[in-house]
């Protein structure tokens, strides 16, 4: 038995209900425009993601392990900020976040162009991590208050679509740029990207409904009352985390690697990787709604695990498109279903909280992953070895799900 997407209370939906669900319109002007804004933001955030390792191990002369510390301390800072930031977007609105978020961001991101130690730029990711993580809590919240309960699934999916479409061009985007402008035109048009994704989204709501508004911060959920982290998130988020491990890899450590084998540039391999996770987030949409998700992640984590071995095994031009597709068409699934759980049975008044607390895994993921990763290339003395580090903690993830599982399981049996 796997436990069902569908809030499982006292008042779920009945069959009927579901049914009906599935004919209200998801495609409404504000999702889309949502979904344009968070195109151009992964845009801009990814453009700048292969210039780091590269900016670290020429211009400022660091290897393995300061490239990971210059990924993970990005997260530090997200992973402290995300829980506020939170609350704030259940008090104050989406759309602060969104909009507000976004142009921080677009500022902050400038200022890469300045660092010119490895200490200022250690500043300048840090802050990065401290206002990014606005837009993304904002979006993913926005996604589920405007989708009907049953297609929160689908509409996760087609959300994650924009936000890969961003990832799948921007890495391109940031090393045509530099390859122009240098290092400083890179970051500067990843500026400008984010730029535009702030103004887009001045065109969305606070509020999707009236009751989505909390009047305190404290939100009106007695068992969640003073506390910053959302419980009924915190095993998907840590399922995330390990399965995302393959993103430190891929970003931190496959430009460096591409380049000691002169093996070329990393903006069509990750193009690859965001072109098909785009293609199977399309055809695959409403899988996760279907299969439940604790098969839809079980297949992600393989899908990632076999990716990683895949690019640390054969490492060459071909291996390492191989083993992206791996990663992209098994792993693609694996945040619309973990999203779709974190906010089961989350009252909308408390939905940006449980975001928050779940994002807060997407960037501890890096936060550790990425000085873990550094420590074990450079422990191993190759940087093969981060790819096999990655697909061991994906691996490690199967037996996490299975322990949430049977939690799940549990809990239901004991409601019913």
């Amino acid at each position: 038995h796997v436990f069902r997407v569908e809030v499982v209370s006292a008042d779920s939906p009945s069959r009927s209900e579901v049914l009906g669900n599935q004919n209200q319109r998801l495609l409404t002007a504000h999702f889309l425009i949502l979904c344009v804004s968070a195109f151009f933001s992964a845009l801009g955030f990814s453009s700048a993601l292969p210039l780091i390792s590269r900016f670290v191990s020429t211009d400022l002369g660091g290897g393995d392990l300061k490239i990971g510390i210059a990924f993970g301390i990005f997260s530090f800072s997200a992973v402290l900020m995300r829980p506020w930031i939170g609350r704030l977007g259940d008090w104050k609105g989406r759309r602060i976040l969104i909009a507000g978020g976004s142009f921080v961001t677009a500022v902050v991101l400038a200022l890469h162009a300045l660092a010119d130690t490895y200490m200022w730029l250690l500043v300048a990711r840090i802050a990065m991590g401290a206002v990014q993580g606005a837009f993304f809590v904002g979006t993913v919240t926005l996604t589920t208050d405007l989708a009907p309960e049953s297609r929160r699934g689908e509409a996760a999916s087609y959300f994650s679509v924009a936000i890969y479409g961003g990832m799948a061009f921007g890495p391109w985007v940031g090393e045509l740029a530099s390859d122009r402008w240098g290092f400083d035109g890179g970051f500067l048009i990843g500026a400008i990207c984010m730029g535009i994704a702030a103004v887009i989204g001045c065109w969305l709501p606070d509020f999707v409904n009236s009751n989505d508004r909390v009047k305190s911060t404290e939100g009106d959920n007695p068992k969640q009352k003073q506390k910053l982290l959302y419980r009924s998130a915190l095993w998907p988020g840590a399922v995330l985390a390990m399965g995302l491990m393959i993103f430190p890899a891929m970003q931190g450590f496959m430009p460096k690697l591409l380049d000691e084998r002169s093996l070329g540039d990393a903006g069509p391999i990750f193009a690859t990787y965001g072109m098909i996770v785009l293609f199977m987030r399309l055809i695959c949409s409403k899988l996760p709604d279907i299969l439940g998700t604790a098969k839809t992640v079980a297949i992600a984590l393989v899908g990632s695990t076999v990716g990683m071995l895949i690019m640390g095994s054969f490492v060459s031009r071909t291996g390492m498109f191989v083993g992206a597709i791996v990663v992209a068409a098994g792993g693609s699934l694996l945040y619309p279903a973990l999203m779709v759980a974190a906010v089961d049975g989350v009252p909308s008044n408390e939905r940006a909280r449980a975001m928050g607390t779940f994002t807060m895994f997407f960037e501890l993921s890096g936060g550790v992953g990425g000085p873990i990763l550094g420590i074990v290339a450079w422990t191993a003395g190759t940087t093969v070895a981060a790819f096999y580090g990655a697909s061991l903690i994906a691996l490690l993830g199967l037996p996490v799900l299975f322990a949430w599982n049977r939690n799940r399981i549990s809990i239901q049996d004991n409601e019913q």
